[in-house]
């Protein structure tokens, strides 16, 4: 049976519970890249599909509308995948368990994945609809956005035809989105060797129930990063009693504020009230703003293979001195972050502790000096270091005859102004328009919020009016 059925818009809601059954992980967007495919094909529409399985749509213009400018509707495939710690789901395979929960659509336990699954249903239902005139329009669904804008950096620099774009990736209704930071994710690697030690108790720390979220979108608000915590406690129990450390690891998503960390440690006598101690000092120092926040500690049976202490040494050293959150604010606009870094994942190996810090900043200069600002701190603590291909920032156009008729038609439907933004997480608009440097971009969408955690959630109603907005925008604009 249909859980949606009775929601509206009714098409939008029947793609995207369709969507909702279809494993998409970022990487593993073959399954959605062909469904959308066979969609298309089954519409009679001309598909393209490329080897990164980003996928073209092609419709052509309504009888008349021949000769207006093309619209290209542009959403990404994938999606993120956390889950609550109790949860049992399956990303590789299992549906999305959605939940409809008054005027807010829901996954159990899990990210719901209308970031940006939604953008794809409504697309869809855009391009079966047949009730409303057009100029030629097309759909661009892209892949791994998540994780590296692979999709869109690789999309071909002539396959779209359309001279405007609107990105349905933003999460408030209301704002047009018009331009985007850019970014680079540094993997650290620092190596350590492992020796034995004579000890006899183990314990397991876990710090659980963070708050989280988008790493771009909510970098400037007041949430704890288990990274930087469960370092917090180790760093208090070392200074009070000797402790050895077996592994630690902690967050899962590179654009992700990391809920949840671990560590192992050994000692040579017990110091569980010490410990505890020290947990005790943490939760009143995070609650008044994590307040879901939980540190458990586990005895577990006595590990004497242990990470050497100098590199133990060097790993708090290294936590402790490399930022995390808001490193500049835009001095024309002190309300938006102008550059940030997420401490976002770290993960123990045989011979090292891997670190993946995640940098973003709208300006190219302010983004270098970050870059220069940690590696300096990553060299001082002994780490090596290498930078992913990063992503380009979205630059803001001050002429764009594309944002004028959106705000206008936005009044024109709801009496309400369109707030004008630049925001800091990044946004696929800057690599498409280093294909088509030309082309008129802009970025909307409904109400979507907790992105990337799983209190995830839609709002129902807000959805509808952008698919009627947008269906009322393609119109004026095929018009002009």
């Amino acid at each position: 049976m249909r859980k949606l059925k009775k929601l509206q818009p009714e098409r939008v809601f029947y793609y995207f519970e369709e969507i909702s059954k279809i494993p998409r992980e970022s990487y593993q967007e073959k399954a959605i890249s062909d469904y959308i495919v066979d969609f298309g094909r089954k519409l009679g529409l001309e598909t393209y599909q490329d080897s990164s399985y980003n996928v073209v749509l092609r419709k052509k213009a309504s009888l008349g509308y021949e000769s207006s400018s093309g619209i290209i509707m542009q959403g990404h495939l994938d999606m993120v995948c956390e889950k609550e710690d109790d949860s049992f789901h399956d990303f590789s395979k299992d549906p999305i368990d959605l939940i409809v929960d008054g005027n807010k659509l829901k996954a159990n336990k899990t990210t719901l994945g209308a970031d940006n699954g939604i953008a794809v249903a409504i697309a869809m239902a855009i391009l079966e609809d047949d009730s409303f005139e057009h100029g030629p329009i097309e759909f661009l669904g892209t892949t791994s956005e998540e994780v590296d804008l692979g999709g869109a950096l690789a999309i071909d620099s002539k396959i779209l035809k359309g001279s405007m774009l609107i990105n349905l990736d933003s999460e408030d209704e209301g704002i047009i989105t018009v331009g985007s930071a850019g970014g680079i994710e540094l993997d650290i690697t620092l190596p350590t060797t492992k020796v034995y030690e004579d000890l006899s108790f183990s314990w397991n720390i876990e710090v659980k129930n963070l708050s989280g979220g988008h790493s771009g979108v909510e970098i400037h608000k007041k949430k704890g990063n288990a990274n930087k915590i469960i370092s917090e406690i180790l760093s208090d129990i070392n200074f009070e009693e000797e402790i050895f450390l077996v592994e630690i690891s902690g967050g899962s998503k590179d654009n992700a504020i990391p809920r949840n960390a671990s560590a192992t440690i050994s000692s040579k006598k017990d110091i569980s009230t010490t410990i505890k101690n020290s947990i005790n000092k943490i939760l009143e120092k995070y609650r008044s703003f994590e307040p879901n926040i939980q540190v458990e500690m586990i005895e577990v049976d006595t590990i004497t293979k242990v990470i050497d202490k100098e590199s133990f040494k060097n790993y708090l050293g290294l936590i402790k001195n490399i930022p995390t959150g808001v490193n500049t604010w835009i001095k024309e606009y002190p309300d938006i972050v102008e550059s940030s870094d997420n401490l976002a994942i770290v993960k123990t190996s045989v011979d090292s502790i891997e670190i993946i810090v995640s940098l973003r900043s709208s300006e190219v200069n302010i983004l270098k000096e970050l870059q220069d600002k940690i590696v300096n701190i990553v060299e001082e603590f002994g780490a090596n270091y290498d930078f992913s291909a990063g992503y380009p920032e979205w630059r803001f156009n001050p002429i764009s005859n594309l944002r004028e008729k959106a705000i206008s038609t936005y009044k024109e439907l709801y009496k309400k102004d369109m707030k004008v933004e630049v925001i800091h997480a990044g946004l696929e608009c800057g690599a498409i328009s280093q294909k088509y440097p030309n082309m008129d971009i802009i970025s909307i969408g409904p109400n979507i919020k907790e992105v990337h955690t799983p209190s995830e959630y839609l709002d129902i109603s807000s959805t509808e009016r952008i698919y009627n907005y947008l269906k009322k925008l393609i119109n004026n604009l095929s018009k002009y």
